[in-house]
């Protein structure tokens, strides 16, 4: 690793570590509830059982469709999600300013630890459920996949520092880890958190671990250079961002030179796709734009269209590719929560259909046959494979959606 010395540095004293960092993906967590079978039927009515909304990072853990008002001495928070599956103890998953509105002492406590914990008022649609116990502030930790913990040398119950670096620099420490087999490496936050340190879901954290630490002879830490990823939204055609990522569309990425001036006219002019929205990010570290991501909001259908997805080849295999599209997943949930799935495009470069395939199908997204809609006014180009990726367990891509998604991309493309 590359760092800048000045003349008081004493090699012999100097402590060297293994390096070992990884990149997490941040999760924000709103106030959410966690009921017990019991407290389902209670609260729903008998034989009730939680409806699947949104699958979530951790393998098996959804959003369900119901949710609960949450009634403390002082006020209510309304239609709080409910996560599932039932657990063992009912458990309301609270933010320090939702207790100041309900009047909940809740305390700062690990997920699932909820002895000697105040209780609320829980009221559904069927019944209502009086609590003793169960409401607290949980703790921010890691879900960390085995095969990345391994790598880190990490294991259930460590604890480790996590530094985001995004418009602010927040160092989260004691932070616990939770190995996992299934599911998405995340870092798990409340939306106080959250709002302090300036970042939403999808943005990127670094678990800090037996780094590499050079030391001056009076045994002070020498800054070194660390990896600093950020994705950026680009909104005017002159950025200096959104340039580098329109040279990177023609170089790189083997488009045509007009692509770039088609993206520069729709940041100009974005009512040339009205009603639909247009967004263009960009990946950058250390002031280098490495990625494009740029897609289509297409409200009539609730699907979005990713028209562009790249990272130049020295930046794959890292893991960034994955962040990149989950960071765009999130600013759709948050800008437009109705949205449904998402449809990509895979062309044929100048040597074979390129290796985004492969990578959409990891997502869980599949093929679609275009032909199966045929309209004379649909022209994507030739070339082209659409795959599609629900996003909601009411995704449908039905004969008319899909006709009037690929009529709207064949206008505003």
């Amino acid at each position: 690793m590359a760092a800048n010395f000045d003349s008081s540095l004493d090699v012999n004293k100097a402590d060297f570590k293994r390096d070992t960092r990884w990149l997490v993906r941040v999760g924000v967590s709103r106030a959410h509830v966690h009921l017990t079978p019991e407290h389902i039927e209670a609260l729903f009515g008998p034989g009730h059982g939680l409806t699947l909304l949104r699958e979530l990072g951790q393998a098996g853990e959804f959003a369900a469709k119901e949710t609960v008002n949450v009634v403390g001495s002082k006020g209510v928070l309304q239609q709080v999600r409910i996560i599932g599956p039932a657990r063992a103890k009912t458990q309301v998953e609270l933010a320090r300013t939702d207790t100041y509105v309900l009047g909940i002492d809740a305390p700062l406590r690990h997920s699932g630890d909820v002895e000697g914990t105040p209780g609320a008022v829980l009221i559904g649609p069927k019944g209502v459920v009086v609590l003793n116990q169960g409401c607290i502030i949980a703790k921010a930790h890691i879900h960390l996949l085995a095969k990345e913990a391994e790598k880190l040398e990490l294991a259930q119950g460590d604890e480790v520092v996590v530094l985001i670096k995004g418009e602010k620099k927040v160092c989260y420490y004691d932070v616990k880890v939770r190995v996992v087999e299934k599911g998405m490496t995340e870092f798990h936050i409340d939306t106080d958190e959250a709002n302090a340190a300036f970042v939403d879901t999808g943005d990127l954290a670094m678990i800090r671990h037996k780094e590499f630490v050079i030391k001056d002879k009076w045994g002070n830490t020498l800054d070194v250079s660390r990896e600093n990823v950020k994705f950026i939204q680009g909104k005017k055609p002159d950025d200096p961002y959104v340039q580098e990522a329109i040279h990177l569309l023609h170089t790189v990425f083997e488009y045509p030179e007009s692509i770039g001036r088609d993206v520069e006219e729709k940041l100009l002019a974005p009512e040339r796709v009205e009603p639909n929205r247009y967004y263009l990010f960009t990946a950058v570290e250390g002031g280098r734009v490495f990625g494009i991501a740029s897609f289509y909001w297409m409200p009539r259908t609730k699907i979005a269209y990713f028209e562009h997805l790249g990272i130049i080849p020295e930046y794959q295999d890292r893991g960034i590719g994955s962040f990149l599209f989950n960071k765009v997943i999130a600013i759709l949930e948050k800008n437009h929560p109705e949205i449904e799935g998402v449809l990509f495009e895979v062309r044929l470069n100048k040597e074979h259909l390129d290796d985004r395939k492969h990578f959409f199908l990891n997502l869980g997204a599949i093929p679609v046959d275009t032909s199966f809609y045929p309209s004379d006014q649909i022209k994507l180009g030739e070339n082209i494979l659409l795959m599609f990726k629900p996003e909601t367990a009411e995704a449908r891509l039905n004969t008319a959606t899909m006709e009037l998604a690929l009529q709207t991309l064949s206008r505003i493309l």
